[in-house]
């Protein structure tokens, strides 16, 4: 849709770039409203919201200064389906949005740690480590790769992305068993058995054992 000279410009291939990373910010910036445009029905009174509000309650008083979570607002979505999203750019700005159809399957350990987890992701470093990599990718993949080298260095991001993300998804999972404390793995194991999708394998998150073994040495640390 361009002149073909313009994709040697350098000018305007920065601002392509410039243009395509603002995209990405908006999209984490709108986040919370583009969210919230999507909720058909907000369940605002209940069993259900009374649970949330009972587990962010208690979450909000900690044992300890490291447990401390920000005040995030929770959407109840009347939804089936099991899902949970912390969306936002800036902790101030985040809002967190939950099913009622996975806040059903839950018990008490699960809905504690699934919202410790989903609060944890507001923190300013959550946040980076998330908008930080669609940045980057953005760059890389502003012309498609040419070349071995080219895809050798597209896999070898993915691969660092992954890297990171597993990384930040246990200290999400560590933050939750600190304010858990003992009742930590069972609250993983509440919301893995909730969230659980059958005959899907493919996943992004942590391999199990290491998210097991990050819970139950926080959660026992914190109780010593």
């Amino acid at each position: 849709m361009v002149p073909a000279a313009w994709s040697h410009n350098e000018t305007y291939l920065l601002l392509s770039n410039l243009y395509q990373e603002a995209l990405v910010v908006a999209g984490f910036w709108y986040g919370p409203a583009i969210c919230q445009a999507l909720v058909v029905r907000e369940i605002a009174e209940g069993p259900l919201r009374q649970a949330v509000d009972w587990t962010l309650a208690e979450l909000h008083q900690p044992r300890e200064a490291a447990s401390r979570f920000a005040e995030v607002p929770v959407t109840l979505a009347d939804h089936p389906g099991p899902f949970i999203v912390t969306a936002g750019l800036l902790p101030g700005q985040s809002r967190i949005f939950l099913s009622s159809g996975l806040t059903a399957r839950l018990g008490i350990h699960g809905l504690r740690f699934l919202l410790a987890r989903a609060l944890a992701h507001a923190h300013p470093s959550q946040r980076l480590a998330a908008l930080l990599p669609l940045l980057m990718l953005t760059l890389v993949l502003s012309d498609v790769p040419e070349g071995v080298m080219a895809w050798l260095g597209l896999f070898g991001f993915l691969a660092g992305w992954l890297l990171l993300h597993w990384v930040f998804e246990l200290l999400a999972d560590r933050k939750a068993a600190r304010a858990m404390g003992a009742d930590a793995t069972a609250g993983l194991l509440e919301v893995l058995a909730a969230t659980a999708a059958p005959g899907h394998r493919l996943s992004v998150r942590p391999p199990l054992r290491w998210r097991l073994r990050a819970v139950a040495s926080t959660s026992s640390s914190s109780e010593a």
